[in-house]
């Protein structure tokens, strides 16, 4: 959730005047100067009461920039998700601020407009306001609108301030892509003992000087193999997967978020089967959620080399290098793992 010191105090925003207050204001003196010409008492107070109306009105208006607005909201979401965004609308004025308009825009999410409560002078008022996030990205808050009118409803008077609310976006659901097989792992370097030879068992594996003692020359009474022993190592620890996300040379939007949106499936299946996962893109890597983050921001794809160096550098001995990579042909997605 967002912290409680990002609060705004909104500004004076920019509209086009009503025909209503111009029509009101110009009518008025026209009629009093018109009575005084024709002499007609009628027209005189006509005019009279359209001034007084011009006046209660200006007397009226709300103080829409006494408010202080902040807005709390999830820091993560899904592209298509919809978040509740919770308005907390502060007024500092000692006026109090009659119903309005509220509207959000402008920060990625659909644009949406409610009714606000009249806030008393001093009293704070929350709206719930549910929104839907559009594409990935990372959104820094909305743009937040307040219009309200004066008791006549002649003036219409607005207050905008672009409010720090910020959430990650992260890529909507998509099928998690088809993968290579991962590489072998050699197993570790602790030893647990030895046990005769099976088949299938490398030649690298056996224990020389074991399978001496035991008079094995490689073929004997049992059969091929007979007498041989080999080391059996501790299973290393499976380590962390990296992905990396690029190109080579390549410029597909819609190919590139595809690929964004896939590798973030991947990391959520991860995630979710508690294996420990990394993203590396557009310069940035992080793990854990953090990785979605990462898929979140990530603007157009870079060469994946300087990426790859960075992965393997996190992924360590026992760790895996996994590559997804849009390439020439169609900007179709290629998946492997880096040697």
């Amino acid at each position: 959730m967002t912290a409680p010191d990002r609060e705004v105090r909104l500004g004076a925003a920019p509209r086009a005047p009503r025909l209503r207050p111009v029509l009101t204001a110009t009518a008025g003196p026209a009629l009093v100067l018109l009575s005084f010409g024709v002499g007609n008492r009628w027209l005189t107070l006509l005019g009279c009461l359209l001034l007084g109306a011009v006046g209660v009105a200006a007397a009226t208006s709300p103080r829409v920039r006494s408010l202080a607005v902040r807005v709390d909201v999830p820091a993560r979401t899904r592209a298509g998700d919809v978040v509740e965004h919770v308005v907390h609308v502060r007024n500092t004025g000692s006026r109090d601020l009659p119903a309005a308009l509220l509207r959000l825009r402008g920060d990625g999410f659909a644009e949406v407009h409610c009714g606000l409560p009249a806030v008393a002078a001093g009293a704070v008022v929350s709206v719930r306001v549910p929104r839907r996030a559009g594409r990935r990205g990372l959104s820094g808050g909305p743009e937040v609108v307040v219009e309200a009118c004066d008791s006549l409803g002649l003036l219409l008077v607005s207050g905008s301030g672009r409010v720090p609310a910020p959430v990650h976006v992260h890529p909507a659901p998509a099928p998690v892509p088809v993968l290579p097989a991962p590489p072998a792992s050699a197993g570790g370097l602790d030893v647990a003992g030895v046990r005769p030879f099976r088949r299938g068992d490398g030649a690298s594996s056996l224990h020389r000087r074991a399978s001496a003692r035991r008079g094995a020359a490689g073929r004997g009474p049992g059969g091929p193999g007979a007498g041989l022993v080999v080391v059996e190592r501790e299973a290393e620890a499976a380590g962390p997967l990296v992905v990396v996300l690029g190109a080579s040379g390549v410029e597909d939007e819609v190919a590139w978020e595809e690929l964004v949106a896939s590798a973030a499936a991947l990391v959520r299946r991860e995630l979710a089967s508690g294996g420990a996962v990394r993203v590396v893109a557009g310069g940035a890597s992080a793990a854990g959620p953090g990785a979605l983050d990462v898929l979140a921001a990530v603007g157009a794809p870079e060469p994946v080399a300087a990426g790859v160096v960075a992965a393997r550098r996190s992924a360590g001995r026992s760790g895996r290098v996994l590559v997804g990579e849009l390439v020439a042909g169609g900007a179709r997605a290629r998946w492997g793992y880096a040697s």
